[in-house]
């Protein structure tokens, strides 16, 4: 079997699992990188079911049939991919606007103040006061360097890793010094008071690999039953995609599965497997299609566990491309385990060079939002939220985020693959605009 197919079966297989799931929220911003457009329609809400070519609808009648709830009814038997509509917006490309949200104002109309008065100290994951640090040797940017910073006792408060194009963001509590390492070369510089972003120079030569690590940690509680086999179609066609676009890239993908303590099987992993390789694809499309979304019962779900599970795995090496798309409709515990545990992993994250990429899905709340969007912003990921454009499952949670673009879930998630590989994030592609290419699958 060809490669391309191999990734194609896959996210099928993802895809169906996601289509027992309740993903969504409605219009953002580009995300990866510059914001965009938001298309005729804005946010998400305004005009329900997009306009389907007939021989391309996908149940096959040229036509969308309604659900029971009123909501489009797809046939996903017929794998189809792109059909489900997600927008992105990435809060350090928009940092000033995400202050503005978090920061207190005289007559309280932040959209998070009140979040932040009640929980911030007790979450202990601050996204005030960011450093910005750009490593370059003097030409290129150095990707996959070591970016630590350190109190004046010499204490690590904050690590992270260059991206791409060699850009690394850190949220210390307190630093006097940064330190950058590529290899055996570093250089370390003192911070300068009222100071927030650094271009540093290191002699030292690309360590950058062509690895992806790519670990989908899914919510399979009950509530997410609603759209888990779509999101299979499209997990299919981002591998896919993903390996036509980088053709010498090894590829590797894990699988982790979360429900809630108290269910049977809280936890369900399934290790990394280089995806281009024929066996490998046939297993991991096995676990995915052992998963069915049950349990769970109060909202609240695993969040912190299935996070610090996820990054106690054997990742290949800060120069390789890390990304957790983390597809969930909950957010964690709040007792004072669990908003620890969340913290610690979210800055573990960071320190490993892992990119986390939330994706919300239907039933999420603001909480749910304002913690995703920080694991994001700390770790130098995006976040994604599924909209209400497609029809495609309940409801869906709206981020209310200025000039972003609604696309399909399958082409934004190739942008961030391929942007956080590459340090290039092509632009957003309205859902209409793609929708007029969408065909079968297989």
């Amino acid at each position: 079997m060809k490669r391309s197919k191999f990734f194609i079966v896959l996210l099928i297989a993802v895809l169906s699992l996601f289509a027992f799931s309740s993903c969504g929220a409605d219009g953002f911003s580009a995300g990866g990188g510059a914001a965009d457009y938001s298309g005729a329609d804005g946010g998400g809400y305004t005009e329900g079911m997009p306009e389907l070519p007939e021989d391309s609808a996908p149940n096959g009648e040229g036509e969308v049939t309604d659900g029971s709830e009123g909501k489009g009814d797809y046939d996903s038997d017929r794998n189809t991919a792109g059909l489900i509509t997600a927008a992105a917006w990435n809060d350090n490309d928009n940092y000033s606007y995400w202050l503005s949200l978090i920061s207190q104002s005289a007559d309280g109309t932040n959209r998070f103040e009140e979040l932040i008065k009640d929980n911030s100290r007790y979450w202990s994951l601050s996204t005030f006061n960011r450093v910005k640090v750009t490593l370059t040797d003097g030409e290129n940017p150095l990707a996959g360097a070591e970016i630590l910073f350190a109190d004046g006792e010499g204490n690590v408060t904050f690590g992270a890793v260059t991206d791409a194009n060699g850009v690394a963001y850190g949220f210390p509590t307190d630093y006097a010094k940064i330190t950058a390492t590529v290899g055996t070369a570093a250089l370390t510089v003192d911070a300068e008071e009222g100071k927030s972003e650094y271009g540093l120079t290191l002699d030292a030569e690309s360590i950058k690999r062509d690895i992806i690590d790519l670990m989908l940690v899914v919510d399979v509680t009950g509530s997410m039953g609603d759209e888990l086999s779509f999101l299979a179609n499209e997990l299919s066609d981002v591998v896919k995609s993903v390996a036509e676009s980088n053709k010498n890239a090894v590829i590797n993908l894990a699988l982790l599965f979360y429900r809630d303590k108290g269910d049977s099987e809280v936890y369900s992993y399934h290790d990394f497997l280089d995806v281009t390789v024929e066996e490998n694809l046939n297993e991991q499309i096995r676990n995915i299609k052992s998963k069915f979304a049950t349990g769970g019962g109060d909202y609240p779900e695993a969040v912190d566990g299935a996070l610090e599970l996820a990054l106690s795995k054997q990742w290949s090496s800060s120069a390789s491309t890390k990304i957790i798309f983390q597809v969930l409709d909950a957010p964690p515990h709040s007792e004072a385990d669990n908003q620890t545990r969340f913290a610690t992993e979210a800055k573990r994250a960071a320190e490993l060079g892992i990119r986390i990429c939330p994706i919300i899905c239907s039933g999420a709340d603001l909480f749910t939002e304002y913690l995703m969007r920080t694991a994001a912003i700390v770790t130098g990921g995006t976040f994604v939220f599924v909209t209400d454009d497609s029809g495609i499952g309940n409801p869906h949670h709206d981020p209310d985020l200025p000039n972003v673009t609604v696309e399909a879930l399958n082409a934004l998630m190739i942008r961030l693959i391929n942007g956080y590989h590459t340090g290039s994030f092509a632009p957003p592609v309205y859902y209409k605009e793609a929708l007029r290419g969408t065909t079968a699958i297989i």
